[in-house]
C-alpha cells in the first residue's frame, strides 16, 4: 500500500513545542511513523507532500454540537419544531459540512429532534455525503416543569411532537427514556439537570433529583453509551459529578468544591462561554438604550425582574471567567463547543470560542488547542485513536498555513486550513 509522507511539518497539538520540522507518514487510515526527516525513510511508491514549514495538527472536536440549530427556537413553541424534520435534516447535513470545513473532524451531539444525529451518522457510513465523525446525540431528557419544556408550558397547543425535548419524572422513567434513546441509536444521552445559562441565571433549585440523575447515568453506562447534562448550577454540577456523568455542559457556578468533585469523577466540562459573552453584550447594550432583548425571558416579565435576571446571568458568566483557569490548572478535563446555530452565534464561528479563551481569559493557546483536540478525543473515549499526532493514531489531520499556537485567530479563516484528512483520506487539499 502506498503511503502519504507529509514532510517539513511544524507539529502542533502536543504538550510541548516541536523542536524541528517533522515528517509524518500515513498509510491507509493511520499514522505509521513520526520523526525528523532523516528518521522516516521514503519509499519509491510514497506520495511526498512538502509542507514547507506549515503547521500540521490533529483534527479538532466540536464537543457540544446541535446539528439542527439554525436561528434556534425562532417562532417555534418548542425547540426542534422550527422546521419539518426533513428540512432540519438538510440543515444538519449543511452544519456538519461547515464543521468539517472549519477543521473539526469530529463532533459530539448535544441534543436534537427526531433522531437526526443517528440518521446523519448512518448517511455518512453509507457514503451518502462527506462529513466529520459524529457521536450521535439524543433528545434532551427534561424533568416536568423546566422552563424550556415547551410541551408542558404550551399545554393548550396540544403538541404531539416533543421537538428536541422528552419529559421524564422519577428515576424509573428517566431510566426507561435513556434506554429508549440508546435503543434508537443515540450514543450520548443529554439530561437537563438545571435551569440557567441564559438570561435566567442559574440557581440551586432541585430541578432534576440526584436519584433521577444517577438512574439515568447507570442506564446509559450499562448499555455502553455516554451521558451529558446541561448543568449550570452548583448543585447540579456536584450531583452530576457524583452520579458519574461523562460531560457537564456550561458549569456556570463552578467553585472549588465542584472542581474537587470533577477531579474525582473524571467528568469533562464544556464551558461554552462564547454564547454568554455575545448574549450579555447584546442584552446589556439594549438595556442601556432602554430596550429589552427577549432571549430566554418571558415577554411579560417586569422591568425589575428582567434586570435581576440579566444581573444573575452576568454574575454566572464572571464566575466562570474566574474559575475556568483555576479548574484548568487543577487538571479538570475540558473540551470546546457551544450553542452554535443562534442568530448571534452561527455555525462556523467555532474558532472564535478558542480565541475567546486565549484573548479574554489569558489561557495559553497551546492549552486551548489541547482542549479542542486531546480533550475532545478523551471525551469521546477515543484518546488512543484521535487527538494527537503519533504512530498508530487515526490520521485525522489539518494542515494550517499559519501557526495557531502563536496566533490562534488564524483558524477563524477556513482558507488558512490548506488540507484536511479524515482517516487518512483527503477531504480538502489546496496544497498544490
Amino acid at each position: 500500500m502506498s503511503r502519504i509522507l507529509l514532510t517539513n511539518a511544524r507539529l502542533i497539538g502536543g504538550t510541548r513545542p516541536s523542536p524541528l520540522t517533522q515528517t509524518v507518514a500515513v498509510e491507509g487510515r493511520r499514522i505509521v511513523a513520526v520523526g525528523p526527516g532523516e528518521g522516516v525513510s521514503a519509499r519509491h511508491t510514497d506520495q511526498i507532500i512538502d509542507l514547507d514549514g506549515k503547521s500540521l495538527m490533529p483534527g479538532m472536536v466540536q464537543a457540544h454540537f446541535h446539528a439542527t440549530f439554525s436561528n434556534w427556537g425562532a417562532g417555534a413553541p418548542q425547540i426542534g419544531l422550527e422546521r419539518p424534520a426533513p428540512v432540519l435534516t438538510l440543515i444538519a447535513e449543511s452544519n456538519l459540512k461547515t464543521a468539517l470545513a472549519c477543521g473539526f473532524t469530529s463532533v459530539v451531539g448535544s441534543s436534537g429532534p427526531d433522531y437526526i444525529d443517528c440518521a446523519l451518522q448512518e448517511g455518512m457510513q453509507r457514503g451518502l455525503f462527506e462529513g466529520p465523525r459524529i457521536l450521535a446525540g439524543s433528545h434532551e431528557v427534561a424533568p416536568l416543569g423546566l422552563s424550556l419544556d415547551g410541551e408542558t408550558r404550551n399545554y393548550y397547543m396540544g403538541l404531539t411532537n416533543p421537538g428536541s425535548m422528552l419529559r421524564a419524572s422519577g428515576p424509573e422513567e428517566f431510566r426507561r427514556v435513556v434506554r429508549t434513546e440508546i435503543g434508537r441509536g443515540a450514543e450520548i444521552v443529554k439530561i437537563a439537570a438545571s435551569e440557567g445559562h441564559t438570561l435566567g441565571g442559574a440557581d440551586d433549585r432541585e430541578i432534576t433529583t440526584y436519584e433521577e440523575l444517577a438512574s439515568a447515568a447507570r442506564a446509559a453506562h450499562g448499555l455502553g453509551a455516554k451521558i451529558r447534562a446541561h448543568a449550570a448550577s452548583r448543585r447540579s454540577i456536584l450531583d452530576c459529578a457524583k452520579a458519574g456523568f461523562d460531560v457537564i455542559d456550561h458549569a456556570d457556578r463552578l467553585d472549588e468544591q465542584c472542581i474537587e468533585a470533577l477531579l474525582k469523577s473524571g467528568s469533562t466540562i464544556v464551558p461554552s462561554m462564547l454564547f454568554g459573552s455575545r448574549l450579555l453584550g447584546i442584552v446589556e447594550e439594549a438595556l442601556a438604550a432602554g430596550q429589552h432583548f427577549m432571549f430566554g425571558a418571558d415577554a411579560s416579565i417586569s422591568e425589575s425582574d428582567y434586570r435581576a435576571r440579566v444581573k444573575s446571568a452576568r454574575a454566572d458568566f464572571e464566575n466562570m471567567a474566574h474559575m475556568l483557569p483555576i479548574a484548568h490548572a487543577a487538571g479538570v478535563k475540558i473540551a470546546v463547543g457551544d450553542d452554535y446555530g443562534v442568530a448571534f452565534l452561527p455555525h462556523g464561528d467555532y474558532a472564535c470560542e478558542l480565541e475567546f479563551y486565549v484573548k479574554e481569559l489569558g489561557l495559553p493557546a497551546r492549552d486551548v488547542l489541547g482542549w479542542a483536540t486531546r480533550g475532545g478525543a478523551a471525551l469521546m473515549k477515543q484518546g488512543q485513536e484521535l487527538g494527537t499526532i503519533a504512530e498508530g493514531q487515526l490520521a485525522d489531520l489539518l494542515v494550517v498555513e499559519s501557526d495557531p499556537e502563536q496566533d490562534i485567530s488564524c483558524l477563524r479563516d477556513s482558507n488558512n486550513i490548506r488540507a484536511i484528512t479524515v482517516g487518512g483520506a483527503f477531504v480538502k487539499n489546496t496544497l498544490n
